[in-house]
Order: structure tokens, then sequence, then C-alpha cells
């Protein structure tokens, strides 16, 4: 009988436990009446009983993996109805347009409560610390950052993060899965010894858990006034439209704007602000070891204006911070660098997987420092980059950006015909074809010591080969010179698919430790390493490895030779099993100051396999 009951379910709900759309849904939020995009709007995914937080970028667009599993997805947006669909409404289309109903505002006459603002910024002040969750979590977020002068466009970055919260602690931690960006080569490394836009800890920050803006503080309540505009819904809730500025008297840089106050539990659902007029006069610069740093690298930094949106979400009855934007306007004088910009600097960060337990606490190796930059990537701007992490879809003011960038750096069109490859941690480093050549970028710091923490994208096989391929190693940042710093170095690879400790042969060219150009013959069995060493004059020229049985033997030659030169060769018993060989590369350096991060470009070309 049990059989027949679970026969019955499955004819009725399907077979997929674990459903997931066939293939990428593109979708638009719109106001139904006037058809105006709403731009932020909420998309919420659920799936066995997890969230997943999604958000309509500024044009209201957003894009649903095709590998992205769900039940369900609800549009919401303040002010309007919300709408659900189910996971059978959406499988088989591929553009969505939902379009949401206006829901009436209450003016504050009509509130059943007679409560003043001041007593709902009281409340929800007050509840601040039980809104939020108490025992530690973690949630997944998406990064972009836009930096320009008037209408100069410098840099786009992106970035998947964990953030992990501590709230007993108030403190917070953050760890970069998979970034890029693009960058104007006329400034390339502008921010290299600084960056003014605080990077992803100047959102990841504002959550409640770690800090409480000065308008919700209940010691700083009182240097503001505020007023209920008016009831608006959201997402079936009644909340509070409470504007604000600082007083007349108060002598302090702080913010007017709006936040919106959940009317049952007073939990703050969203704010919206900027620097007000009347504390601008007062508005500091830099502080502490930013305000140290700028001036031991002279650099004349003022800020200009400020504006802040941050959006929580109910998850198990509890808000959590899953959207936050901050725009800072400053002006920035280094006059070693001939340096004179007006910038305004755009980031956001959304976050997805939204209140998940921690299984593993970020180790201070893996945390993200404030002094860290996400590494410069030209060309590596590809649809099929980011997969289902990119929850925030770039707007066509994004687009055009990377292109005009492209187009200043006389970047040409990428073709990614790389399916045919095996990639090892993948989000360590970006590859693509043109033509015959495969450029290899590594893009964190990444090594081949005793545990996989190397990159490589590869083939299997358990043949007998030849792999051979023309290498030129230059600057990601300046293709007129070489690696310079570091142990940035990349090659051939030849490694154990079976085993569970390392084991792998690798030629490659590179540094190690100074800017000096050497070429390693390097072996390494059950994680134990012997590297031999020869010294060159550049990073050019041709890598041969071929296996024979439980041979492998290792050849280099000049770029313009015509001979090969043996480097060496090993007897592995490990190479009588399947066996992964393909092109490496990693980038290590001995310290993390701002300077030690990649600037490696690994171009091979003319790469022939031949199997006997």
């Amino acid at each position: 009988m049990l059989r027949y009951w679970i026969f019955v379910f499955l004819l009725l709900f399907g077979f997929d436990a674990f459903p997931q759309t066939s293939k990428a849904i593109h979708g638009i939020v719109l106001n139904n009446n006037s058809k105006e995009t709403l731009a932020g709007a909420s998309i919420i995914i659920y799936h066995l009983g997890n969230v997943t937080g999604l958000v309509a970028n500024k044009e209201g667009k957003f894009e649903i993996a095709a590998e992205m599993q769900f039940d369900s997805l609800r549009v919401s947006m303040v002010g309007h109805y919300s709408k659900t669909f189910s996971y059978q409404q959406l499988n088989n289309i591929s553009f969505l347009e939902v379009r949401l109903e206006l829901a009436p505002s209450e003016l504050q006459e009509v509130v059943v409560k007679p409560f003043t603002a001041i007593d709902v910024i009281k409340k929800a002040s007050a509840k601040i610390s039980s809104n939020q969750p108490q025992n530690n979590f973690e949630n997944k977020g998406f990064y972009r950052e836009i930096i320009k002068d008037k209408e100069s466009y410098f840099s786009v970055a992106e970035a998947v993060f964990v953030a992990q919260y501590f709230p007993s602690a108030k403190n917070y931690k953050l760890q970069l899965i998979q970034g890029r960006s693009k960058e104007d080569v006329s400034y390339t490394r502008l921010f290299e010894d600084f960056h003014p836009g605080g990077g992803p800890q100047a959102v990841a920050g504002n959550s409640f858990v770690t800090t409480v803006p000065d308008f919700l503080n209940i010691k700083n309540i009182g240097k503001f006034h505020y007023k209920i505009d008016s009831l608006v819904q959201f997402d079936g809730r009644w909340l509070y439209h409470i504007s604000f500025d600082q007083k007349e008297n108060v002598k302090e840089a702080l913010d007017k704007g709006y936040v919106l106050i959940e009317t049952e539990d007073d939990a703050v659902v969203s704010y919206e602000v900027r620097n007000s007029s009347i504390g601008t006069p007062y508005m500091k610069n830099l502080t502490g070891t930013d305000k140290a740093f700028a001036e031991l690298l002279n650099i004349d930094f003022k800020r200009k204006g400020r504006q802040r949106h941050v959006d929580f979400t109910n998850v198990n009855n509890k808000w959590v911070m899953s959207y936050a934007e901050t725009e800072y306007s400053i002006s920035y004088k280094q006059p070693k660098k001939e340096l004179d910009l007006d910038l305004t600097i755009n980031i956001e960060l959304a976050f997805t997987d939204l209140y998940r337990t921690i299984n593993k606490e970020i180790t201070k190796g893996e945390e993200w420092k404030k002094k860290n930059i996400v590494a410069n990537l030209p060309t590596a701007f590809d649809a099929a980059f980011w997969g289902n992490n990119n929850i925030i879809s770039p707007t066509e003011q994004v687009k055009n950006i990377i292109a005009n960038i492209s187009k200043n750096n006389n970047d040409l069109p990428v073709i990614n015909s790389l399916s045919d490859w095996q990639y090892m941690n993948r989000n360590l480093f970006v590859s693509y074809k043109r033509e015959d050549t495969i450029t290899l970028i590594p893009i964190m710091k990444c090594n081949w010591e005793d545990e996989l923490t190397g990159a490589m994208m590869y083939r299997e096989t358990d043949s007998n080969f030849v792999i051979e391929s023309k290498i030129n190693l230059i600057k990601n940042s300046d293709n007129n010179n070489q690696p310079d710093r570091g142990f940035q170095q990349a090659g051939i690879i030849v490694r154990s698919a079976n085993n569970t400790k390392e084991n792998y042969v690798l030629l490659s060219l590179g540094t190690s430790g100074n800017p000096n150009p050497k070429i390693f013959f390097k072996r390494t069995i059950d994680n134990k390493s012997k590297t031999v060493v020869n010294n060159r004059d550049n990073m050019k020229g041709w890598l041969w490895m071929e296996k024979s049985g439980i041979k492998i033997i290792a050849f280099f030659k000049e770029e313009n030779e015509n001979d090969y030169k043996k480097i060496g060769e090993y007897n592995l018993d490990w190479l009588n099993g399947k066996v992964q060989f393909g092109l490496e590369t990693f980038a290590a350096f001995a310290g993390d100051g701002p300077k030690m991060k990649p600037d490696m470009k690994a171009i091979f070309s003319q790469l022939k396999i031949q199997s006997f």
C-alpha cells in the first residue's frame, strides 16, 4: 500500500525531487499600470525550505540560471502587491515579464495604533537585537563595484563572497570565492596603494549584526527629526514610511532619508539615506589606518557626498541583510602619479543563500582583508563566467562600460571554445581561447604544494602521449614586461587522477621570489616535492612533456631554436594508472600587502597533443 501511494505521489508531482529550469529565465519587473520598470525588486527563490535571494538591477531586469533549482519564487516591491510563481509555471519559458499591481498607501491619520514617528523609531531600535539572528551564520553574496572619473570609467569589478557573521562578537569575516575586474590600462593599478571605496567591507558592514546607523541608535535619535509619511505594503506586510533629517543645531556629519519599519514586529525592512546638507561641512574624510596610509603616500582624499540603500529579508522570523548599495563622491589627488580626479564609486552587494549554518569558519589566511583588491582581468567578461553566481544582472550601463574599456585597451574579442577541457579550481584562474592561442590568468593566490590549491585545465587518459606548446609569460597589467615578483609560474602538468595524496610532474616558467626568470621541473610524490631550477634570460620558449609507460621526460627549447634540450626524467609508479595532463598556472607570495596579488598572463600557442 505504501509503495502504491509513493507511485501516485511521483505521478502527481514528478520524479524530479530537485526541479530546475531547463534553460535560463530572463525577466523584468514592471509596474502594471505605468509599465515603468521596478529597480531593486526582490526575487526570493524557495527550494526545499532554503531561501535564495536575487535582486532586479537598476533596469528592473533579473536572470535565473538554468542550473538553479527551485520550487517557487516570489517577486516583491515596496508599495506593490507581491506575485508568486511555481516551478511548473516557469519550467518551459525563457522570458518572464512580472507586472506588479500598485498597493494603495495609507496616511498617518488612518493608523490603528496612534504612535508618533519617534515612538516607532524607539520601538524599532529596542527590537533590533531580537529581530537579528543570535547565532553565528553565513550568507553568500555577489559584489559589483564601478569606479569612474566624471564620464570616464576606470574599472568594473565583480566577485562572489562568503560572509560569516558573529553576533555575540559583533564581527564578520569575508572570503573571496571568485572574482574579476576590468580596468582602463591607462589607469591600471590606480588604487594599488590605497583603495578609496573601501571594497566589499563598505557594504557587508551595514548588517545590524555589527553596527546600527545613528538614526536608529537609541543614543543618537535625539539628533534627528522624524515624520511618518504614510503606510505602504510590502510582501503582505504594512510598513511605516518614516522620513528623517538631522537637527539644525547638530554639528556632525549625519544622514537624511527614510526608513521602512514593519508595523507588527517593529523590524527594519529597508532604509535609504544620503549625507544631510546640514552636516556636510562636518564630514570627515579619512580616519585611523586609512588616514595614516594616505598621508604616507601623499594622497589628498576628500569625501564630497555619500548615499546608501539597505534591504533586509525575513528568514525563519529573523531579519537578515539581503542587499546593500553605497555610492561615494570623492576628490582624489596623488601628485606622484599625476592624479587629480573627481571619482564616483558605486558598490553593490546582494546576498543569497541567506542565513546558513557555518560548517567551517573562515581562517585568517582565507579572510579577505581591507587592503585586498579584486585582481585585474581584462578580456574576462564572457557571459558564461559566473554561471548561477551572478545575482545582480549587468545593466546596459555595465555592458557599455566594459565595451568602452575594451575599446580603449584595444582588446580583441574572446572566443571561449574550451568545452573539451576539464578544470581544477576554476575559480582561481581565467582561461580563454583566441584562434590557436590559449591564455591562462591567475586571479587569486594559489599554489601547487601538498594540497589541491593549484589551478589547471586538463584532459584524462591512461595512454602514452606527448604534449608540446610554445609559452610566453607577460604581466597582465603591462603586455610589454614579464612578471617580476612573487612565485608566479605557468606550464605543463601531468598529475595522477587516482590518489588521495598529490602526485604530479610540473614543467613551468616564471619567477621564484625575485624578478629573475627561471625554468622549473618539479616532481611531487605523496605530497613530497623535489624541484630542479635553471636560470633563464626571459620567459619565452617551448615546453615538451612525454609520458611513456611509467617514464616521464621533460624538454625545453628557446623560442627560435630547432632542437630541444632535455630537462630531466622520472620513473613513477603512479604513471601506470589514469592521469590528468594539461596546462597549469599559479601565483604565490611571501606577504599579503597590496602589491602581493597575481599579475601574470600565460600565453600558450601552437599546442599539440599526440597519443601513442
